[in-house]
């Protein structure tokens, strides 16, 4: 059977000062009336039953998910005790769900996505959900064709011919690189035949898990004790003894530059990971040139320009100026180039280092 996961437990540093540890960006409205957390839930609504939606996230966030989604039930809910990076809160996922269902279908969906055509969102993870019929043993990637040569993306390099379903291929992966330096992305821009990885991954959870058995043993092993705790009086007490102990590492590093076992689907999704104020700016604006704005604000003679002001009673007016993110909140302003956004979380590092949490 066929389940979605939302994974929604990030704080979200490179949206700084907007998203916070208390108030994270995927349940924030940065793009339009509704937060991401709910157009995430609404998206995979349309392909599975509301109670074939899990979310993971952080057990500090448990109160207001359940007021954001009221038509999740809190058993679906699968609330982490610490931050223990993306491959810790997917293999917690995939065994819970692995537990609820052996033979479960996952699609691995992720709260901070913005999807501008979710009709080919909905229809290239049912037709990965058919590659998987006749390939148990594939984790299937919904692609994205490069626009530019990012530096903070992944990138899978289609090789030859899986399959074909329904006249669209699915092509094995030659190889996974995350995140490349920029010389390395703009070859990988030039040969064609590289793509974006949107981890938009649909997999077999026992096959998930069978990597992580293969290429996180310890992690396996600690992920199958609370398995096994999960619904019975001993799972907050095994969860909380187990999961803080797990390898913070990223699931794109553990498994997804080891497995020969990845394949893709190219599609046109309109897709964008809101992972930084770059990500924003693309999203808001077609235009090449121009001022994209929320909040008061007033603009002279600027251009490719994001300005974000959350201060209701405050305007913040810019002359002559370019390529810039200005973020101003209650008790915090951000001006910076916009090409540079990737360094934000050089501010994060250094107010972390001064011990200025409450602005964190």
């Amino acid at each position: 059977m066929l389940y979605a996961v939302i994974v929604a437990g990030g704080q979200g540093t490179r949206l700084w000062p907007a998203s916070r540890r208390d108030n994270p960006k995927q349940i924030k409205p940065f793009v339009g009336g509704r937060t991401m957390l709910q157009k995430t839930y609404e998206r995979v609504s349309k392909i599975v039953p509301p109670n074939n939606i899990w979310v993971a996230t952080n057990v500090a966030y448990r109160d207001e998910f359940c007021q954001q989604l009221p038509g999740l039930s809190p058993e679906r809910l699968i609330l982490e005790p610490a931050k223990r990076n993306t491959a810790a809160a997917v293999g917690l996922a995939a065994a819970v769900l692995a537990k609820h269902d052996p033979e479960a279908i996952m699609i691995n969906a992720w709260a901070d996505h913005f999807i501008r055509f979710e009709d080919e969102y909905k229809n290239k993870i049912l037709l990965a959900e058919k590659v998987l019929r006749t390939h148990p043993d594939y984790l299937i990637d919904i692609v994205a064709e490069p626009e530019y040569p990012a530096t903070g993306f992944g990138y899978l390099e289609a090789g030859g011919e899986l399959t074909t379903i329904d006249g669209v291929k699915a092509y094995k992966a030659v190889r996974f690189i995350e995140k490349p330096n920029l010389k390395m992305a703009q070859e990988y821009l030039a040969a064609g035949n590289f793509y974006w990885n949107t981890a938009i991954f649909v997999w077999k959870v026992k096959t998930l898990l069978t990597l992580y058995e293969r290429y996180l043993p310890q992690m396996y092993t600690g992920l199958m004790k609370i398995q096994a705790a999960w619904g019975t009086d001993k799972q907050e007490q095994v969860l909380n003894e187990i999961f803080p102990t797990l390898e913070a590492i990223s699931i794109d590093y553990a498994i997804f530059e080891k497995t020969d076992k990845l394949a893709l689907i190219p599609a046109e999704l309109g897709w964008r990971d809101v992972g930084s104020w770059q990500a924003i700016y693309d999203i808001l604006t077609e235009a090449k040139d121009g001022v994209v704005q929320k909040g008061r604000v007033m603009a002279v003679d600027a251009k490719d320009t994001l300005i974000f002001n959350e201060n209701e009673g405050k305007l913040v007016a810019v002359v002559g100026v370019s390529d810039l993110v200005i973020v101003d909140t209650k008790d915090s302003l951000l001006v910076m180039q916009k090409s540079k956004d990737q360094d934000i979380k050089k501010i994060i590092t250094q107010l972390e280092e001064k011990g200025e949490v409450e602005r964190l």
